[in-house]
C-alpha cells in the first residue's frame, strides 16, 4: 500500500520509458490501477511507481534545471512541493516571464537583477531580455471601481504583474481610485457610464460605447505615443509582458516595426478577441487621428449585438491597418485553447476572476 502513496514524482520530475516497452508496461500496471484495495494506486503515475521494480525506466531528477517535463497538477500535491523544494525554488524561471531589474529573489534558481553577473546567477535569457529589452509597450486596462477588477489589479500592482510589467501603463475607471503598491497608481476617469448589458446572440458584453470613451481618454492623454506598441489587457487576463515583447521584436516571426508599420495582432481563429489587444504605435496614431471618429460614423459594427473587439477589428481593417496572425498571444477556451493549467507558453490566459486563480495561473505560466 505504501508504494502507492506518493507516486512517480516523489523526488523525480518524471519517468521515461522506451516506446517498444509501453504495451508490456500497460499490461502490468492495469491490474494495479483497478485494484480497489489500493485506492492510492488509482492514479496512473502512482501505479507506475508501484511496478517500478518490474520495468525498465529512466528517472528524471526533480532538481534538473531547466526541466523538460512539467508537473500539470497545481492543486497542491506533496510531489509538487517536494519537486519545487528539491529544485531550490523555480528552476524554469526566466526573465521573459518574470521581468527584469528586480531585486534578488531567494526562491528563484536564476536571477534577472542588475547584480546577477556579479554573483554568476543570471538567467539564460538575461542578456537578451534585460540588456537588450526590445520594443517598448504602453499597456492599459479598464477597471470598474469597487468590483473584482479592482481587487485583481490591486494584487497585480503589488507584485508588478500584468500590465504593471509593461514599459508604462494606465488604469481607466468610472471613478478616481488609488491603487497602492511599490508605486501608487491613480486611475484616469473616463466619461459616461461603464455598466453594460450582454448580447443574447453571442453572450458577450455590449461594451463598445464604453471602450470608445476609454480610447478617447487615452488619445487625450497621449502617453502611448512614446512607446512602440499599445496593449489593452482585461483585468482578468493573466498577461506576461516579457513574452509579448519577444513576439514583437522586429523581423522576428514576421513582426514589423511598431513605429513605422500600422498593424494589429489577430489573436484568435474566430477573429480578434478582447482579453488582450495589441496595436502598433503607427496604427494607434491612425486610430487617434480621425480613425475612431470615422469608424463610429461609419457604423462598422452593430453595438447592440457585438462587443468592442468586433468594432475594433472591423474599424482597424477599414482604416487599412494590416493584421498579423499570432495565435501564440492568447490562450482561451473561446479560441480553442485549454487555459488551465496555464503552461502553453502563450502570452496571455483568460479568464481568471479572483486573485487565487489568477496567481495560480501566473505561477504555472512562469514555470
Amino acid at each position: 500500500m505504501w508504494r502507492c502513496r506518493h507516486g512517480v514524482n516523489w523526488g523525480f520530475q518524471g519517468m521515461l520509458y522506451r516506446t517498444e516497452n509501453i504495451e508490456r508496461i500497460q499490461k502490468i500496471w492495469q491490474p494495479i490501477v483497478f485494484d480497489e484495495e489500493k485506492p492510492n494506486c488509482l492514479y496512473l503515475d502512482n501505479a507506475l511507481a508501484a511496478i517500478s521494480d518490474r520495468v525498465n525506466f529512466y528517472a528524471v531528477p526533480a532538481a534538473q534545471s531547466p526541466g523538460f517535463l512539467r508537473e500539470l497538477d497545481w492543486s497542491g500535491s506533496e510531489r509538487i512541493n517536494m519537486n519545487h523544494e528539491a529544485g531550490g525554488g523555480n528552476p524554469w524561471h526566466t526573465c521573459a516571464t518574470s521581468g527584469c531589474n528586480k531585486t534578488f529573489n531567494a526562491g528563484d534558481k536564476c536571477q534577472c537583477n542588475d547584480n546577477c553577473f556579479k554573483f554568476n546567477d543570471c538567467c539564460h535569457d538575461y542578456e537578451a531580455n534585460c540588456q537588450h529589452p526590445g520594443p517598448s509597450t504602453f499597456c492599459f486596462t479598464l477597471m470598474q471601481a469597487g468590483s473584482y477588477e479592482q481587487t485583481l489589479l490591486q494584487d497585480q500592482l503589488s507584485i508588478g504583474a500584468g500590465i504593471f510589467g509593461c514599459s508604462a501603463y494606465s488604469v481607466f475607471s468610472n471613478q478616481g481610485v488609488t491603487l497602492y503598491g511599490p508605486q501608487n497608481v491613480q486611475t484616469s476617469v473616463i466619461e459616461g457610464a461603464t455598466a453594460v448589458g450582454y448580447s443574447s446572440a453571442y453572450d458577450t458584453a455590449l461594451n463598445t460605447a464604453v471602450f470608445v470613451n476609454v480610447w478617447n481618454k487615452l488619445f487625450t492623454e497621449n502617453r502611448f505615443a512614446d512607446y512602440d506598441w499599445t496593449v489593452k489587457a482585461d483585468a482578468d487576463t493573466v498577461f506576461i509582458p516579457g513574452r509579448l515583447v519577444e513576439h514583437l521584436r522586429p523581423n522576428t516571426e514576421g513582426y514589423p516595426n511598431g513605429r513605422t508599420d500600422a498593424v494589429y495582432v489577430l489573436n484568435c481563429g474566430l477573429g480578434l478577441h478582447g482579453p488582450i489587444e495589441v496595436l502598433s504605435q503607427k496604427a494607434t496614431m491612425l486610430f487617434k487621428d480621425g480613425g475612431l471618429v470615422n469608424c463610429v460614423a461609419w457604423n462598422v459594427s452593430d453595438w447592440s449585438i457585438t462587443g468592442e473587439d468586433d468594432f475594433m477589428s472591423k474599424c482597424w481593417q477599414r482604416l487599412g491597418i494590416e493584421r498579423i496572425i499570432d495565435f501564440g498571444v492568447l490562450d482561451e477556451a473561446h479560441c480553442g485553447g485549454t487555459v488551465s493549467p496555464c503552461m502553453s507558453g502563450k502570452v496571455a490566459f483568460h479568464p481568471f476572476k479572483d486573485v487565487s486563480s489568477w496567481r495560480i495561473c501566473l505561477w504555472q505560466a512562469q514555470r
